[in-house]
């Protein structure tokens, strides 16, 4: 199933939500993740978050050059496209 890139970033706009229990304006492709306001721990979780709704698996190694919401959509895509 493909998964759109409007999807992948509002499942991360819910996921950190859910995670932080705040509201965001609608995320962009610039968006800084640090500048979310998320310890690190937090992040974590937002990051397993995203692996269970679009069921793919973000391995740390991928998510250290990982700094945008828009970086952290390609990599998502990235790994849907490889699961096809």
């Amino acid at each position: 199933m493909s998964v759109s890139r409007t999807k992948i970033v509002a499942t991360i706009q819910r996921c950190a939500h859910e995670i932080s229990e705040r509201e965001f304006p609608p995320f962009e492709d610039v968006q800084n993740i640090s500048a979310l306001g998320m310890d690190s721990l937090s992040t974590l979780e937002m990051v397993g978050m995203i692996e269970r709704e679009l069921d793919i698996y973000l391995p740390t190694d991928d998510l250290t050059d990982v700094h945008t919401v828009g970086e952290l959509a390609d990599l998502c895509e990235s790994k849907l496209k490889a699961a096809r």
